[in-house]
């Protein structure tokens, strides 16, 4: 039995590994997840011996790792790199041999039985044909099954891989665990890091997650690898779903929005014009008590700066830096405050008294990230239906109402709603303008339709020199109100 013990490590000031506990028996293949610095890296340099200075122990059927030699070490336990790329033009079974050299004196040659001891791992692996094949010249699947040939020439038990499909494509990618699994099967002990939970919920016989440097899930797959530790060790929301042939996990598409340079100045020409920002933001302070509130996801900032007008102190959060270039030409003094950063993901230790979503993110995204940057009031704002207004051609939003109000039934979280009609209509410079308006917005999927002719019916002129022309688009919304204490633990489930 592999047992690791209260092992921490620092680089200097900054910890890596805090105390981690960790045991691993004979037949267990173990998936080890944690995102890019996790410290899954360096708790297996801690247990090869390669790095000093780690406190607490590493031991064997009892016996501490510390005291032993290298070639000890390598008797028991075998490690298979991402990557291997030899200076030397070797043959598959000259790598493979490599594994045999703990049994050789210094300057003796590998003989007849190191070479049955090769030929059997390549033979276990499927890989014998290969034997006198150029190494550098094979498949990146085929040299990680060589690899693993040269760990099982050594004749150790306890295997250690890091990240061994991290550079494959899909085939190799299975073929090379179904070899790991089967190897399990035989009574190895295999400890594997993975940045795949797909892999790791399909392959393992257990999980161990790391996060901050310490073990945050161990268990079977089905019982450690869940939506909720998704999101923590890697801040994305993910679909599990049940089939015959397993759990299946897929990342949830994020709510993202990219301005080109015409879409933000149609949006800052309808937002200083149309006063539907002015509305919502009165309608708002209505509803949501205190002085302070995060406008998430706000764009180009109308919003946010018709909010300042209601709040002391309104901050505007946004990925987009033209989006928030725009709102910085925009704003007069130090309001709105202005925050470059994905508020969907973000961490904060200082939460806000309120926050708002106006279209933007979906259910379990605005859930989850109330809940982690909010002490009070929630805002959700949707548009009443899920046509598209400036869609000539027809088509559909992705976000409705209706889908956060189930979510919410489904979560037993207490909301009431408002609604709330404003003229979010788009006012146009020219008739060129305007074509051009409709064609990015168009989601009929044939622009050729949106002509002058098609479009200068629907526009009302008006006695204005720079905004001649005119598209009114009354526009109901519905304001959700939930407090963020009442909001449980999402687990990434839309």
């Amino acid at each position: 039995m592999l047992n690791l013990e209260s092992i921490s490590f620092s680089y200097g000031d900054r910890r890596i590994l805090d105390g981690v506990n960790l045991s691993a028996g004979p037949g267990e293949l173990i998936f080890l997840l944690g995102a890019n610095g996790a410290g899954k890296t360096t708790l297996f340099r801690c247990l090869l011996g390669l790095l000093d200075g780690y406190t607490g122990r590493v031991t064997l059927d009892g016996q501490d790792l510390a005291s032993w030699s290298p070639r000890q070490r390598a008797e028991r336990i075998a490690y298979i790199p991402q990557a291997h790329h030899p200076a030397f033009a070797y043959t598959v079974l000259d790598v493979v041999l490599m594994g045999t050299n703990h049994r050789l004196g210094a300057f003796a040659a590998p003989g007849r039985r190191e070479r049955q001891l090769a030929m059997e791992a390549l033979s276990k692996l499927h890989m014998e044909d290969a034997a006198g094949r150029n190494f550098s010249q094979l498949s990146g699947g085929e040299q990680q099954l060589v690899l693993l040939a040269r760990a099982l020439a050594q004749e150790a038990k306890i295997l250690i891989l890091d990240e061994p499909t991290s550079a494959l494509d899909f085939g190799n990618q299975v073929r090379v665990l179904e070899q790991i699994a089967s190897l399990s099967w035989q009574g190895y002990t295999i400890l594997l890091s993975c940045h795949n939970p797909q892999q790791a919920m399909l392959y393992a016989s257990r999980v161990v997650a790391l996060d901050g440097g310490r073990i945050v899930a161990d268990g079977p797959p089905r019982e450690a690898v869940t939506p909720a530790l998704l999101r923590q060790l890697y801040g994305v929301p993910a679909r599990f779903l049940d089939t015959d042939d397993g759990v299946l996990i897929a990342p949830v598409r994020r709510s993202m929005f990219r301005w080109t340079p015409d879409m933000i100045r149609f949006m800052v020409d309808a937002e200083d014009y149309n006063g539907a920002t002015d509305t919502l933001a009165t309608a708002l302070r209505q509803l949501i008590p205190g002085d302070e509130i995060c406008d998430a996801g706000c764009g180009v900032g109308g919003l946010s700066l018709a909010l300042t007008k209601q709040f002391s102190r309104v901050v505007a959060a946004d990925l987009s830096s033209d989006a928030l270039a725009a709102l910085e030409r925009r704003r007069q003094g130090d309001q709105p405050e202005i925050l470059h950063t994905d508020i969907l993901s973000r961490r904060t230790d200082t939460p806000y008294g309120a926050m708002v979503f106006c279209s933007f993110g979906q259910p379990d995204e605005i859930l989850a990230a109330a809940r982690r940057q909010c002490r009070g009031k929630v805002a959700v704002v949707q548009k009443a239906t899920q046509n598209h207004a400036f869609s000539l051609g027809g088509g559909r939003r992705r976000l409705s109402p209706g889908r956060l109000i189930e979510r919410l039934d489904a979560l037993s979280i207490p909301y009431s709603q408002t609604e709330v009609t404003v003229d979010k209509g788009q006012p146009f410079r020219s008739l060129d303008d305007a074509v051009l308006f409709f064609r990015i917005y168009d989601r009929s999927g044939d622009t050729s339709t949106v002509t002058v002719e098609t479009v200068l019916p629907r526009l009302e002129r008006r006695e204005d020199d720079t905004f001649p022309l005119y598209y009114p688009s009354p526009t109901t919304y519905v304001i959700t109100i939930l407090h963020a204490p009442d909001i449980p633990e999402i687990g990434g489930t839309p």
